[in-house]
């Protein structure tokens, strides 16, 4: 098997280096194409878009470092730093983002979410955050993002700073719980088959070979041999398994790249890597 340890966007989103203008970032992405008949406003309703991507970031001291779209829906969105990161043991470093996209052609709405990225691996987990995430596109009616805007825009990300500091603290402990080869097996199992994993006393190699899927597959091998997967904080830890499953969702699943990112951010899959985290936590409670 072929291990990738690039980010799950790369070559389908532009990555930004500078601080580009709306209109500078659309055209290097080459995301100014028309999805309706009306080219002219399409192209303003996309740029307007990018214009509230750009100010809610800045409202919150986050900076936009990729943008892109998804090519089989009208999804527009950008990825934004929060400078609220950490590291586990064996330098194991993670990244924590704010997500801005919209769905709609007419760009009317963008929701915020928060997710981290881990260095080792390029995989991605989205953190639940319980604040507003959808908010209306002032800028398509108004030419300024104004004060009261601004102050949900703040308010917003700062939420999310939170959620990722307290998910640090969820990572550390993940990375220091062991685990052997059986309940590796088993969370694998219950995370992509767990119809299958409850009917199996004992999952072992003869398990693994009779019953894994595909995709089950893909993530015991991630399990041990994925990039980032010999560090201290991951080598046959819970941390580790967590990993296991949002790398191979961010990377392995699915043919196509767009596909594979799209459903890892917005489709079953994220679903997927949420039920990961959950059972990750359980783990913990079991002690």
């Amino acid at each position: 098997m072929q291990w990738i340890d690039e980010k799950p966007w790369r070559g389908i989103a532009l990555e930004i280096e500078t601080n580009l203008s709306p209109r500078e970032m659309m055209i290097r992405a080459d995301i100014d194409r028309p999805l309706s008949k009306n080219k002219k406003l399409k192209s303003m309703a996309n740029q307007k878009a990018v214009r509230f991507f750009k100010a809610f970031a800045e409202a919150g001291d986050a900076r936009i470092e990729a943008f892109g779209n998804m090519e089989s829906e009208p999804i527009m969105w950008v990825l934004a730093a929060l400078n609220e990161d950490f590291t586990l043991p064996g330098g194991d470093a993670v990244r924590g983002c704010v997500l801005l996209f919209s769905k709609n052609e007419k760009r009317e709405n963008v929701q915020a979410q928060f997710l981290t990225l881990r260095g080792a691996g390029n995989s991605t987990l989205h953190l639940p955050v319980k604040v507003r995430s959808t908010f209306r596109n002032t800028l398509l009616l108004s030419p300024m993002f104004d004060d009261e805007m601004t102050q949900k825009a703040k308010a917003t990300i700062d939420a999310g700073r939170q959620a990722i500091s307290v998910f640090a603290s969820d990572a550390g402990r993940l990375a220091e719980h062991q685990v052997d080869d059986e309940t590796a097996n088993r969370y694998l199992f219950d995370v992509f088959q767990p119809g299958v994993s409850s009917q199996l006393p004992v999952i072992g190699e003869k398990e693994i070979e009779e019953q894994a899927e595909d995709k089950t597959r893909k993530a015991i091998a991630a399990f041990k041999n994925a990039p980032g997967q010999e560090l201290e904080s991951a080598r046959m830890t819970a941390w580790g398994l967590l990993n296991a499953v949002t790398y191979t969702v961010d990377h392995l699943l699915l043919k196509n790249q767009d596909t594979r990112l799209r459903q890892a951010w917005f489709g079953f899959n994220a679903t997927v890597k949420k039920r990961a985290f959950d059972l990750a936590i359980g783990l913990l409670k079991k002690d």
